[in-house]
């Protein structure tokens, strides 16, 4: 995730935490910083392609195979490790979606 953080509420548990900025809020620079960090070597040369076609967190969890390939990455193998990259960081958003429906939900049942 990127460094950026979110301030979020205390919990009876847990002192006040940051949490990563929700992928769909990154702006590009903060695709980069991801591309940088997750993806190998190899794809980190695609940087200027991301950033000339604007790809933002929320366009980042859109992105196939065929808008890589659009996009002018034509390495079969590079566009599967950015793609493997993009199906993790859609899973941590959907877990971090699902616990946070779940903690309303916890603080819903607690208030009836």
């Amino acid at each position: 995730m990127v460094e950026e953080t979110v301030p979020v509420a205390k919990t009876k548990q847990t002192k006040m935490m940051a949490r990563p900025k929700p992928v769909y809020m990154w702006t590009v620079a903060d695709t980069l910083k991801w591309l940088r960090r997750h993806c190998s070597d190899r794809c980190a040369q695609y940087q200027e392609l991301f950033q000339r076609n604007e790809i933002t967190g929320r366009a980042l969890l859109r992105i196939t195979d065929d808008s890589l390939h659009r996009m002018g990455i034509l390495d079969e193998k590079d566009r599967d490790d950015i793609l493997r990259e993009i199906i993790k960081q859609r899973l941590k958003t959907d877990i971090m979606e699902i616990r946070d429906m779940e903690l309303m939900n916890n603080v819903y049942q607690n208030c009836i």
